[in-house]
C-alpha cells in the first residue's frame, strides 16, 4: 500500500500548494472572480447550486461522455472520481461507491428507481443495459441516498439523465439529424447510432437507434484474446416534451436488448461449458407532468407514472452433461409519484412527495436433455408470481442563512413482499424503515465551503435475498424468509473550493453498517453440497465499518490547459468476522491534463492506476477471480484527441499505451490491452415550414 499512500499524499500536497498560490484571488470580491455555478439535482431532488450542497456530489456531462472510447455506460461512469467499476464479464459493470456495490448502490434514470426486487449483491450487469449515447449527464451522490430515494442508497446513488430535446425559439419547425460511428481495433468495438430531433417553441421530439458489436477483449501484455467476452447490443429510444398553458409534459421510452452475453468467469473456470444471458433486455417508459405556480407551497408540482421491464434469460450447461437449463426471470415494475417543490421564501426550499413502486416477478426454469430431447419444468431462481410493494413519503429541505446553508431530510418507507413458493410455502414480509439526514455548509468565502453531514440509511431485503434457490456465483443458495433490513449510519466532513481557476473537494467519511445480510453455510435436505456447490443461505449476521478519503481537483489556465487529479482510499472491515470486508477496492486514482492545441483541436493525456489489494476476506481468498495473495497493483496511460469542424466531431485515442496486463480488483475479466479507437459524430440541422 506504500504506492497508494504516496500518491494520495501527492494529490493532497498539490491541492494545498495550489491553495497557497491563489488565496489573494479567492479572498477578494471583485469582478475578476468567476465562480462555476454548477447545478446538481440528485443530492436534494431539486435543482441546487453545488456550492450549497452538504453532500459529496460528482458528475460527468455529455461533452465529456461523447469524447470517451464509449464501450458501455459502466465505462462512462468509471471515469467519475470515486467510482470503482468491477466487471464480472464484459456484459456487466457494477459501480463501487465508498466500498459498496450491487444492491447497496442505487441506480436512477431521470429520477426513477432502476433497482428492482431481484437486484443481486456484488458486481452485476444492470448499469450496462443503459445506452451511453442517450445520456446527457451522470451524477454520483457518494455515501447516501436512502432519505432522498429509499432502499439501497447506502453506498451512494448513480443517477443517469437522458438527453432532453430542447425547444426552438419560435414556431418554425427545426429539424436536426445526428450520426455517430465508433470503432476499436482487434474487432473489439463497432458502434453506430442515428438520431432525429424535431423542435419548435412548444414541442420537441428526439428519437434514435443504436447498434453495438463488442468483440472478444484483447487483454494487455501476453494475456491474448479473452474468448467468450463479446456480444451484440441493439437499442432504440424516443423522448418528447410539450408546453401547454404553462404545463410541461414529458414522455419517454427506452428499449435495449443484448444477445448471447457470456458469463466469462464461469466459462473460463470450467464450471460451465455454456453460461450465457440471451437475451438481457430492458424497457423503461414514463410520463411526467410539471407545472409551476407563484405560491410558496407549490412552486412546482410533478406527477410521474412509469413502467419498467427487466427480462433475463440464462442458458447453462455443465461440462460433460447433456442437460441444458433454460432460466427466465422477468420483472414488471409500475411506478407512480407526486412531488411538490416549495419555495417558502428566498432562503428556504423543499421537495416533498410520495412514491410507490410495485414489482411483479415471473421466474421459471426448464431442463432440456439434448440426448433424449425431453424437457422438465423446474422451479425458477425465484418463486413465480412474487410481488413486492415499495411505498414512501419523504421531504428534503435546504435553508440558506447567508454564510451557513442547512440541509435536512426525512423519509418513511413501507415495503410488502408476498411470496407463494411451490417448494417452501406461502410467506409475507412487511419491513419498514424511517431515516433522516442533516448537513451544514459553512461559506468561509465566495469560494471556500466547509462541509459536515450525517445520515442514516437502509436496504430492505429483496426477493433475491429471501427466496433465491439455486446456483448463484460459486455457491448454491437456499431461501431464508426471516431477514430484516440492513442499516447504516454515516458521517463525513469536507472542504470544497470553486474558483475561476481551481475547483477541488476533499471528503473524509466513516460508515457504520449493521444487520448486514451475508452468506452462511447451510444444508438442504441434510446435504451441505448440491450440484457440486456448497450450500449457503443469507442471514443478518454482519456488523461492518467502511471509512475513507476522497480528493479531486481541476486547475484551469486561461483557455489552453486544464490539469486534473483524483484519488480515493477506502478501508472496510467486517467487525463480526474480524476480517476485511469483501471486495473493497484498493487505493486508486487518476492524473492528467487537457490541452487546447489549436482552436478546433484538444488533446488529453491521463494516467490511471491502483495499488495492490491484499486486504482480503475469507470469501475473497476462495474467489477464483482474485489472484492468490491479492490483486497486483497496476498503472495505465491513455491518450486521446478531439478535432471539431463546424458540426463534425472526430475523437481518436490509444488505450493502455504501454500494453500493460492488469485486472481491476474483484473483476472476472482482465483489462483491455493496447488499442486504437476512433469515433465520428456529424450533426446536420435546418428548418421546415
Amino acid at each position: 500500500m506504500k504506492t497508494g499512500y504516496k500518491l494520495l499524499t501527492g494529490v493532497i500536497v498539490t491541492l494545498l500548494s495550489l491553495l497557497c498560490f491563489v488565496p489573494c484571488t479567492f479572498g477578494q470580491r471583485d469582478s475578476t472572480i468567476v465562480l462555476k455555478e454548477e447545478v446538481v439535482v440528485t443530492a436534494q431532488r431539486m435543482n441546487t447550486d453545488r456550492r450549497d450542497v452538504a453532500e459529496s456530489v460528482v458528475y460527468q456531462n455529455r461533452e465529456e461522455i461523447i469524447r470517451m472510447p464509449l464501450l458501455t455506460s459502466p465505462d462512462a461512469a468509471a471515469a467519475i472520481p470515486g467510482v470503482w467499476m468491477q466487471k464480472t464479464n464484459q456484459g456487466g459493470g457494477s459501480p463501487y461507491i465508498r466500498g459498496l456495490t450491487g444492491y447497496h448502490t442505487l441506480l436512477l434514470v431521470d429520477g426513477i428507481r432502476f433497482n428492482n426486487s431481484i437486484f443481486r449483491s456484488g458486481p452485476n450487469q444492470y448499469l450496462n443495459t443503459i445506452d451511453p449515447l442517450t445520456l446527457q449527464r451522470i451524477e454520483v451522490l457518494r455515501g447516501q441516498g436512502s432519505v432522498q430515494y429509499g432502499s439501497d442508497g447506502i453506498g451512494g446513488v448513480v443517477q443517469l439523465f437522458l438527453r432532453d430535446p430542447g425547444f426552438a425559439p419560435d414556431t418554425k419547425l427545426q429539424v436536426t439529424g445526428r450520426v455517430y460511428a465508433g470503432a476499436m481495433n482487434h474487432d473489439m468495438e463497432y458502434t453506430g447510432r442515428a438520431e432525429l430531433e424535431l423542435a419548435n417553441a412548444n414541442f420537441t421530439l428526439l428519437g434514435g437507434l443504436s447498434y453495438k458489436n463488442l468483440g472478444d477483449i484483447r487483454a494487455g501484455g501476453d494475456l491474448g484474446t479473452l474468448q467468450h467476452t463479446g456480444y451484440d447490443d441493439q437499442a432504440w429510444d424516443v423522448k418528447a416534451s410539450a408546453k401547454i398553458d404553462g404545463i410541461y409534459l414529458t414522455a419517454a421510452w427506452q428499449h435495449l436488448v443484448q444477445k448471447d452475453v457470456p458469463l466469462y468467469h464461469q466459462l473460463v473456470s470450467g464450471n460451465y461449458s455454456r453460461y450465457h444471458f440471451s437475451p438481457q433486455q430492458r424497457d423503461l417508459g414514463y410520463m411526467r407532468m410539471r407545472s409551476y405556480y407563484s405560491t410558496k407551497f407549490f412552486s412546482e408540482v410533478r406527477f410521474t407514472v412509469a413502467y419498467l421491464n427487466s427480462l433475463e434469460k440464462r442458458e447453462k450447461q455443465r461440462p460433460g452433461s447433456s442437460v441444458m437449463r433454460y432460466e427466465r426471470d422477468n420483472v414488471n415494475t409500475y411506478h407512480a409519484a407526486a412531488e411538490v417543490i416549495s419555495k417558502f421564501n428566498s432562503r428556504w426550499n423543499a421537495a416533498t412527495g410520495v412514491e410507490v413502486y410495485h414489482d411483479g416477478v415471473e421466474s421459471s426454469a426448464t431442463d432440456y436433455d439434448q440426448d433424449t430431447q425431453e424437457s422438465t419444468a423446474a422451479r425458477g431462481l425465484y418463486p413465480d408470481g412474487t410481488t413486492y410493494l415499495n411505498t414512501a413519503i419523504f421531504s428534503t429541505h435546504t435553508i440558506d442563512l447567508n454564510r451557513v446553508v442547512l440541509s435536512l431530510g426525512a423519509r418513511y418507507n413501507f415495503l410488502q413482499m408476498k411470496v407463494s413458493d411451490p417448494v417452501f410455502g406461502l410467506t409475507e414480509l412487511k419491513p419498514d424503515a424511517a431515516v433522516g439526514n442533516a448537513g451544514v455548509v459553512f461559506k468561509a468565502s465566495e469560494v471556500f465551503q466547509f462541509i459536515a453531514s450525517t445520515n442514516t440509511g437502509f436496504r430492505a431485503p429483496n426477493v433475491n435475498d429471501v427466496s433465491s434457490f439455486g446456483v448463484a456465483d460459486y455457491r448454491y443458495e437456499v431461501p431464508n424468509y426471516s431477514l430484516e433490513p440492513e442499516k447504516s449510519f454515516q458521517y463525513q466532513a469536507g472542504l470544497r473550493v470553486t474558483g475561476r481557476r481551481l475547483e477541488a473537494q476533499i471528503f473524509v467519511y466513516r460508515n457504520h453498517l449493521r444487520d448486514l445480510i451475508g452468506n452462511v453455510t447451510s444444508t438442504y435436505e441434510g446435504q451441505d453440497s448440491l450440484d457440486g456447490f456448497k450450500v449457503f443461505k443469507k442471514e443478518n449476521v454482519n456488523k461492518a465499518e467502511v471509512k475513507g478519503i476522497e480528493a479531486e481537483f481541476q486547475y484551469h489556465t486561461d483557455g489552453w490547459l486544464t490539469a486534473f487529479a483524483n484519488a480515493t482510499y477506502t478501508i472496510g472491515d467486517n467487525i463480526t468476522r474480524n476480517e476485511p470486508l469483501s471486495r473493497i477496492p484498493p487505493f486508486f486514482g487518476r492524473l492528467g491534463a487537457d490541452l487546447k492545441v489549436a482552436k478546433q483541436l484538444t488533446w488529453r493525456i491521463e494516467w490511471i492506476g491502483a495499488s495492490k489489494q491484499d486486504r482480503l476476506s475469507s470469501g475473497d481468498k476462495s474467489d477464483t477471480r482474485i489472484a492468490k495473495g491479492g490483486t497486483p497493483g497496476w498503472t495505465v496511460v491513455n491518450t486521446r484527441a478531439q478535432y471539431s469542424y463546424r458540426k463534425c466531431y472526430i475523437n481518436a485515442g490509444i488505450q493502455n499505451m504501454f500494453d500493460k496486463a492488469y485486472r481491476i480488483h474483484g473483476s472476472g475479466v482482465d483489462g483491455i490491452g493496447r488499442s486504437f479507437w476512433i469515433s465520428l459524430m456529424i450533426e446536420l440541422s435546418g428548418s421546415a415550414r
